[in-house]
């Protein structure tokens, strides 16, 4: 069965540091395991490009296994991105880097790739690189990403000035997807000095090119905006125990429920419903921690109308 989304990014040998000072980990962490094993569980046939080393512990790519993320994509590497993901008080993280394992390039992607429906491009710390974006959005491919790779808070703070890019750069980076999402945090980062809101952060994605802006706030919910209309997604309610891979899991939901239907707002909830499903466990990337498609439907409140900003 051939690969319908590839998710493009480093994957973690993650140990997740709790404000009240409890260690998780090692376990298997990043946006691209997120993503891959999220949707994989919800069905989609699913292969992830990333680099691995020797380094890794034993069984970390296990739960991609688990879920059935195709391999073809996992390229061997000196060694294996390795950090501390630590949470402060007020729920802030920031990603503190102990290896990182080289920048991807479009030779790492098989062949048999090329054929997918959709691209999600999800780094941590810019290893994906604006050039090899360009080259594979010339393949016509459905094309996502998270910018917290680019600027966001995945990226290495302390390296972040030597890293980021200008406006022109951020702007053409954008333009060359059609769905971008961004944490309030993100935003926070990325638009630096310039106090915009949410509202605006969301709008600012479609002005530079973008067909659909995203911004997660946590328990505020989502903004889903395209240029024809701008929608508040409120979060689903429920009880949360780590949010650790929360709006990873919504990208997952959304481009699951977007690759099938196409429509923005039903991606949105369904993608709420699908993190919600996640963040009321932990433990990092796990394939059960993930929920089927009838499990996150189930999360769906029966009346759950569109709300326009």
């Amino acid at each position: 069965m051939a690969i319908t989304l590839v998710t493009i990014g480093h994957v973690l040998n993650e140990t997740i540091v709790f404000a009240d000072g409890r260690r998780k980990g090692p376990v298997l962490g990043s946006p691209a395991a997120y993503s891959s094993v999220v949707t994989a569980r919800l069905g989609v046939k699913t292969g992830i490009v990333t680099l691995i080393g020797s380094d890794a512990p034993g069984g970390l790519l296990e739960p991609l296994k688990d879920a059935g993320v195709d391999f073809e994509g996992v390229s061997s590497e000196d060694v294996t991105t390795t950090n501390e993901l630590v949470y402060d008080s007020d729920g802030n993280k920031e990603l503190r880097y102990l290896r990182q394992a080289s920048p991807i390039t479009t030779g790492d992607i098989p062949e048999t790739y090329l054929k997918s429906r959709a691209f999600y491009i999800c780094p941590l710390n810019y290893e994906v690189s604006l050039d090899t974006v360009d080259e594979v959005s010339g393949w016509g491919k459905i094309m996502a990403t998270d910018l917290g790779g680019y600027g966001g808070v995945h990226v290495n703070q302390k390296t972040l000035s030597q890293n980021r890019m200008n406006p022109s750069e951020l702007k053409e980076l954008i333009g060359l997807f059609d769905i971008v999402k961004a944490s309030d945090e993100d935003c926070r980062l990325l638009f630096s000095g310039e106090k915009i809101s949410e509202e605006e952060s969301a709008s600012r994605l479609v002005d530079c090119g973008a067909d659909i802006g995203i911004i997660t706030m946590g328990e505020k919910g989502s903004l889903v905006f395209t240029r024809k209309e701008k929608y508040h997604v409120p979060a689903i309610r429920g009880k949360v125990i780590d949010v650790t891979g929360g709006g990873d899991s919504y990208m997952g939901g959304f481009l699951t429920e977007f690759i099938r239907s196409g429509d923005p707002w039903k991606s949105a909830v369904f993608a709420s419903a699908v993190a919600l499903c996640v963040i009321e466990g932990t433990g990092g990337v796990r394939a059960l921690r993930m929920p089927t498609e009838d499990e996150a439907r189930e999360r769906i409140p029966k009346v759950i109308e569109p709300r326009l900003v």
